[in-house]
């Protein structure tokens, strides 16, 4: 059956819209970015959840339980409406759905949303080193989800919009390896 890119793109913005609408201010939309996230990694990660969030051998309420039971916590008004998108079949789409809600997000909150990865939590030095810098590059608000990743070594990768800056030591490591090897 022929993927219909149209009717993706409308489900996808009926769902990013109705979660930025459903939440109450800036901030929790902003939290809720970062929620959205983890259960998209947490649900692309774990082929047996996966699985089980799209069985049809369970009722859609049941599938839509187990979302709740493994992602107790996050904001009611998020789990809503991946509820429904469990309900629904959708589960499919959530990559979109995610990309569609921070297009609206930065829209909604004239600013620039950069996905920072370090080894350890930033300082407030580099955090704001690092919002001034895009903010310029970007003429907008810059507003940072950060993120600790202990496989980096050290150094930092910053991406938005499928755009990556990566100054991590694995990099340059790898960097230097492909070198040397060039060169010998």
């Amino acid at each position: 059956m022929p993927i219909d890119r149209a009717l993706i793109r409308k489900k996808s913005t009926v769902y990013a819209q109705t979660l930025l609408e459903a939440l109450p201010d800036d901030a929790a939309r902003f939290a809720a970015s970062g929620e959205l996230e983890q259960v998209l990694t947490t649900t692309r990660g774990h082929l047996e959840l996966r699985n089980t969030l799209t069985d049809h051998t369970l009722t859609p309420e049941s599938r839509a339980a187990i979302l709740r039971e493994v992602f107790t916590g996050f904001r009611e008004e998020l789990l809503v409406v991946l509820s429904v998108v469990v309900e629904r079949d959708d589960l499919g789409i959530l990559g979109r759905i995610n990309e569609r809600y921070l297009e609206l997000l930065e829209e909604t909150l004239n600013a620039v949303i950069l996905d920072v990865t370090t080894v350890v939590e930033l300082d407030d030095g580099l955090r704001e080193s690092i919002k001034k810098r895009f903010s310029s590059q970007f003429g907008k608000t810059v507003l940072l989800r950060e993120h600790i990743d202990a496989s980096l070594l050290g150094g930092i990768v910053i991406s938005t919009h499928g755009s990556r800056i990566d100054a991590s030591v694995q990099t340059q490591l790898a960097s230097a390896r492909k070198a040397l090897v060039q060169k010998w």
